[in-house]
């Protein structure tokens, strides 16, 4: 018997997804002494119809939602396969893992009601069910905070030099303005922000931009690095693999479907802005990013604004939904969870240039607003420590 010694990944490098598909593969494989004798190998789609599968133990496998003749070719495969995208119902491909896409959708929706915006949009794919997932449960949340929603699904094919689908540079233009842009992935919104450029929109003035994937190229692509929610391929990639690992020892996972959440949302230029009219309001979060650094006092906000605390606090209450003092502790909560997140300072210097006065008060207030530990919550975020990267 010929032995199996290879474990492929069929998908598109072109993107970050995928590209950290392959590396959390090749990560799992050799932390497993059991998998040692197997090497990740990556499977151009061109390759497929020359490809033998007589040396291959198992396969991760790719979006399929716009190619339906490789899926096809992959439904006559005679070896464990497990769908790490998520994107098509497949009878022969019946073991998966995926990012949580509800989750996607509703996190998006909480940071962009919480950022103040009255006008949304949402930006996708056609003919893809990881896309309308997001979608779905992102329309839903706003439809549940009295928000409306505008969507544009854009052809899943390739557009060439031209970056966005036919009619997304018209739709853009119709948008009542200012409005936030959900966008399915960060390749939509990296075409969304080449699109604003050739139109004159302003970015995050006119449109705040959201994408997803954190994607290493097209999050910084254009000049205005973009908003996004990542996804956790390394740990997607893992499930996946202790999947197939149990598939290519002839025995059944005990689930079919395994959903892993997304980490935070990253802001970055794209959504750096308040959606708020009110003059008072503009010069009060103007006032409180300011100071912010070196500690804000909501006392001396009041005397330097010149507003009594009662009509501050109401009309901060009216457009945003939180007091000054909400705000503060948001702009707080947000960086910290950025910086354990991103780096592995201490906490005594996270608690710092998160803006508490202590390590003790920013564990306190972690615990009442975010409901764990920040040591719980670097445990389960840290992209370091997910890669499985030495500090």
């Amino acid at each position: 018997m010929r032995r199996k010694d290879w474990i492929i990944f069929v998908g598109d490098l072109s993107i970050s997804y995928s590209r950290g598909i392959l590396r959390g593969m090749a990560q799992f494989i050799e932390s497993r002494p059991s998998l040692q004798r197997y090497a990740a190998y990556h499977v151009d789609i061109r390759e497929l119809p020359r490809l033998e599968t007589r040396d291959i133990a198992g396969a991760l496998i790719g979006g399929l939602s716009d190619r339906p003749s490789i899926a096809g070719k992959l439904a006559k495969w005679r070896i464990p396969k497990v769908d790490v995208a998520g994107d098509q119902h497949l009878p022969w491909l019946p073991w998966c893992v995926r990012v949580d896409d509800n989750a996607i959708g509703q996190a998006a929706a909480a940071y962009l009601i919480e950022r103040g915006f009255h006008r949304l949009a949402y930006l996708g794919h056609d003919r893809h069910l990881a896309m309308a997932r997001r979608q779905q449960s992102f329309t839903a949340a706003l439809e549940a905070a009295g928000r409306t929603v505008e969507c544009f699904q854009g052809s899943t094919e390739r557009v060439g030099r031209r970056w966005w689908p036919p009619g997304m540079l018209a739709w853009i233009k119709q948008v009542e303005k200012p409005a936030a842009v959900f966008c399915c992935n960060d390749f939509r919104a990296s075409a969304l922000l080449v699109a604003c450029r050739r139109a004159g929109i302003r970015v995050p003035e006119d449109i705040a931009v959201l994408g997803v994937d954190d994607d290493d190229l097209f999050a910084q692509l254009q000049g205005r690095a973009i908003s996004t929610v990542p996804v956790p391929t390394f740990t997607i990639a893992a499930r996946a693999m202790d999947m197939l690992a149990t598939l290519i020892h002839g025995l059944k996972p005990p689930r079919k479907l395994v959903q892993v959440p997304p980490q935070p949302i990253i802001t970055r230029a794209s959504t750096d802005v308040m959606a708020v009219t009110d003059e008072l309001v503009r010069d009060g979060l103007a006032y409180l990013r300011e100071h912010f650094a070196r500690g804000v006092s909501i006392k001396q906000m009041v005397v330097d604004l010149a507003v009594s605390r009662p009509t501050l606090d109401k009309r901060f209450m009216a457009a945003l939904g939180r007091t000054p003092a909400g705000e503060v502790r948001r702009l707080q909560l947000e960086k910290t969870k950025a910086l354990l997140v991103a780096t592995e300072l201490p906490m005594p210097r996270v608690a710092l240039q998160g803006g508490f006065s202590s390590a003790q008060q920013m564990s306190v207030s972690f615990r009442r607003f975010v409901g764990t530990t920040p040591t719980q919550y670097r445990n389960a975020y840290s992209v370091r420590r997910q890669r499985g990267l030495d500090i």
